[in-house]
């Protein structure tokens, strides 16, 4: 036979126990491209396809602004270049 409980456990210990298994919004965030899409971490944009600075390959509505933009190291390359000449 299996071992049974000789107690009744009250509704306390029951919810103090279970006080962490309530279920939590989803992180949320703002894409950096769109500035006006709610996004979830780990996901592409669905405006932009925006995921860590890239643009996941698909056909997205929106341009990424991000593409539009020059790295710093780049930019300051060409400046120096074009004041030399």
């Amino acid at each position: 036979m299996a071992p049974l409980p000789k107690k009744k456990h009250t509704r306390a210990r029951k919810g103090g126990r279970n006080a962490h298994n309530a279920i939590k919004l989803p992180a949320l965030s703002i894409c950096p491209c769109s500035r006006r899409e709610v996004i979830q971490p780990h996901i592409a944009c669905p405006e932009c396809g925006n995921f860590k600075g890239r643009t996941m390959r698909g056909d997205w509505p929106q341009t990424n602004l991000l593409e539009k933009v020059q790295p710093v190291a780049v930019a300051a390359g060409a400046a120096s270049e074009d004041s030399e000449s």
